[in-house]
């Protein structure tokens, strides 16, 4: 083989180590930026979650006291029929013992 033939062949060799560092630093690249958008999507998908759990929490919360300002309205209520109730009882009792000790007199 000639010397120029063997420079021809160093010089393939050299241009394809080249050629191959170069699209394994692009592979390298393109990985990083890869994961790197990935982790930022991840980020952005908890974070919108998290504000969803919030916004959840927030409604969850409202609807809990708008049921336990019914409820207490309604046990209220109740209370004061069964006071009523009690009142008119109360009134016969009274009644009754009254007539009793007039009666013993």
């Amino acid at each position: 083989m000639s010397i120029e033939a063997i420079n021809v062949v160093v010089a393939a060799e050299r241009s394809t180590e080249k050629l191959r560092n170069d699209a394994l630093a692009e592979a390298r690249g393109i990985v990083a930026e890869a994961e790197a958008t990935g982790k930022r999507e991840v980020l952005n998908a908890v974070k919108s979650a998290e504000s969803q759990v919030q916004a959840l929490c927030g409604k969850a919360e409202e609807q809990g006291k708008e049921i336990a300002t019914k409820t207490a309205s309604k046990a209220k209520d109740e209370c004061k029929s069964l006071e009523k109730k009690a009142e008119k009882k109360m009134e016969k009792a009274v009644a009754i013992i009254i007539e009793r000790v007039v009666r013993r007199k």
